[in-house]
């Protein structure tokens, strides 16, 4: 995305205020996210072998949130020194992080369409199985991997008007720019945004129709999850609504916008670390579950 456009207008004590703000703000989301998500992983991993497809679903999310932020690193030292890392680093690098973003955004989408379907239509959601499920997971890294493909052909090493090197989106002409920046938009939000509100609008419903519904934690817990992925990544998506609009680009909003992009990345763990009762009541109720079949089969 535009945000990942890494420039430099100038050397260690004269970059420029954006520039310090954006890679502050980085280097708290990889000093926090990084920890938080291993954390988030292994705590997920515990309910990994259980017939819940959510943990499994949040698993994969944390994967994709780590793999964002662990070359974050990289992308704050080009930020304030420019690019020194090579052409074949560049690509592989942003091709990464597309990756993951994509994959952040059709993981908490399918949360999203995995809790209205297990609500409202459980018996069709368990016809799906372990394998159906395991082909979902597979079909979001899938779909991922080739959404972000183009990284790897219009990512390239250049100059910018104040000579420093930096990795960024080459493109040859404006309509190259915004075909990119309409399939990010559309992909990355505005079909995600408003899937999500039918869906959740549905079950909104049904919650408020059933008392059992209204203490559903799991539920709550997805909400929360999608309610961050979007307060965070709005703003980003605001920044490409305005460069398709306009010629005009500011690398003050790019830098600033994206580094809000990434806190949803950070923040992700702690949700589910806030949310751990949920999932340790879940194992629970796995766990009960074949000793209340024994005792009914007596």
């Amino acid at each position: 995305m535009e945000y990942q456009n890494i420039s430099n207008s100038s050397l260690f004590a004269r970059n420029t205020l954006d520039e310090l703000v954006s890679s502050t703000v980085l280097g708290l989301c990889c000093a926090l996210g990084v920890p938080g998500n291993i954390a988030a992983l292994v705590m997920l991993a515990q309910h990994i072998k259980e017939d819940s497809f959510t943990p499994k679903l949040m698993l994969s999310l944390a994967v994709s949130d780590l793999l964002s932020l662990i070359f974050l690193p990289v992308w704050i030292y080009a930020l304030l020194n420019g690019w020194v890392f090579g052409q074949g680093l560049c690509k592989l690098f942003s091709y990464v992080v597309y990756w993951s973003l994509y994959s952040s955004v059709l993981s908490v989408t399918l949360l999203s369409v995995q809790r209205y379907l297990q609500v409202l239509y459980p018996q069709r959601w368990a016809k799906l199985g372990q394998k159906g499920q395991k082909g979902l997971i597979f079909g979001i890294w899938t779909i991922s991997g080739a959404l972000g493909s183009y990284a790897l052909y219009y990512r390239n090493v250049t100059k910018n008007k104040n000579g420093f090197q930096q990795c960024y989106q080459d493109y040859t002409n404006k309509q190259e720019a915004l075909v990119v920046l309409l399939v990010e938009t559309l992909v990355m939000f505005f079909v995600p945004l408003f899937s999500l509100l039918c869906f959740y609008h549905r079950l909104h419903q049904r919650i408020s129709q059933s008392a059992s519904f209204r203490s559903h934690r799991m539920t709550k817990l997805v909400i929360r999850i999608v309610v961050a992925f979007f307060v965070f990544g709005t703003p980003s998506m605001i920044n490409n609504l305005v460069l398709m609009a306009m010629s005009w680009e500011s690398d003050v909003s790019n830098n600033v916008t994206g580094a809000l992009f990434f806190i949803n990345s950070c923040v992700n763990p702690f949700l589910y670390a806030f949310s751990a009762r949920t999932l340790r009541c879940r194992r629970k109720q796995h766990s009960d579950q074949p000793q209340q079949n024994l005792n009914e089969t007596e």
